[in-house]
């Protein structure tokens, strides 16, 4: 249990986001807005990805966590050196050649990742200082690529009890910050992202519908005079951008950490706003059933309003 609990703590929840979306209802936003979507969401996924393969590997070594195991790489298309392990540094070292994950996609680059806080990991306010070497994720379906330079944090808020979390009485919690991280994709743009966000799991060990977990994310910060700011930047057009919570997103395991049941965002970006609603029927209303149909993208143009529903 407590490894496959390790394995998803990351925020996945908005990874298929627009990926699933039908042709048809996309026609509706112009071609930047989905594009800025889409590397929305993938600057997300790979991030929250990389977040979760380094937690699940260093909670079972000595010089970061509880484990007294060998330092190992159970992880797919990746190595890890070790020789810094006394300074409680190890580096990532993606091979660029096995595909790995769904959809399928290769890894390239190195992460470094160092323990700067904290004696261990699983300890409260321990602090992991991950920095991005041309850290490059390729779609196989579509060669489409971005890369990542730059450097994050991620702080354990409240700490690893698992005996209390199991129990469905204390949760996991973490800050991630990211300053000025350099992306370039395929097509040879650039744009630089920010991101201050907060993400919490709990356990729910009994209910109708057995035991899951509960994601949820938030901004929390304010940018740009929005608060509860997640990210932002310079997208790839040169535009600057905010992305701001209204309300936390939240999803579960039984419908799927993508598929969130409820929460709202909101996309400043070239002097307009999108608002995506999520959790929601197919009329574009808040769902009633365990699990929603999709989400509503909301937005203003030429002094009109338009909305979109498109499903998970």
């Amino acid at each position: 249990m407590k490894k496959q609990l390790i394995l998803i703590t990351s925020a996945l929840a908005l990874i298929t986001l627009f990926y699933s979306c039908k042709k048809e209802d996309q026609q509706a936003l112009d071609a930047k807005t989905k594009q800025f979507n889409d590397d929305s969401n993938n600057y997300k996924a790979e991030s929250d990805q990389a977040d979760n393969d380094i937690n699940n590997t260093i909670n079972e070594i000595p010089a970061f966590g509880r484990g007294a195991g060998v330092v190992s790489s159970p992880l797919c298309g990746v190595t890890i050196d070790s020789s810094q392990l006394s300074q409680k540094i190890l580096f990532f070292n993606f091979d660029g050649i096995t595909p790995c994950f769904s959809p399928s996609r290769t890894r390239s680059g190195q992460i470094k990742v160092q323990l700067t806080t904290g004696a261990n990991w699983h300890l409260a306010g321990s602090v992991l200082t991950i920095t991005y070497n041309n850290f490059k994720i390729t779609r196989l379906s579509d060669n489409k690529s971005i890369t990542f330079n730059g450097v994050k944090t991620l702080t354990n808020v409240n700490g690893h009890n698992w005996l209390t979390f199991l129990a469905g009485t204390s949760s996991f919690k973490y800050q991630s910050r990211a300053f000025n991280v350099n992306v370039a994709y395929d097509d040879g743009s650039t744009a630089v992202w920010n991101q201050a966000n907060i993400t919490e799991w709990s356990y729910v060990p009994s209910g109708n519908h057995g035991a899951y977990l509960i994601f949820t994310a938030n901004g929390d910060s304010t940018v740009n005079n929005y608060s509860n700011s997640s990210m932002w930047g310079t997208n790839r057009y040169g535009q600057a951008f905010t992305t701001n919570y209204t309300t936390p997103i939240i999803s579960n395991t039984y419908c799927g950490l993508w598929r969130p049941n409820s929460g709202e965002l909101i996309h400043h970006v070239n002097a307009s706003d999108f608002a995506l609603t999520l959790g929601v029927d197919q009329n574009g209303n808040a769902t009633t059933l365990d699990c929603a149909y999709g989400f509503k993208v909301s937005w203003t143009s030429n002094g009109n309003s338009n909305s979109v529903v498109l499903s998970y």
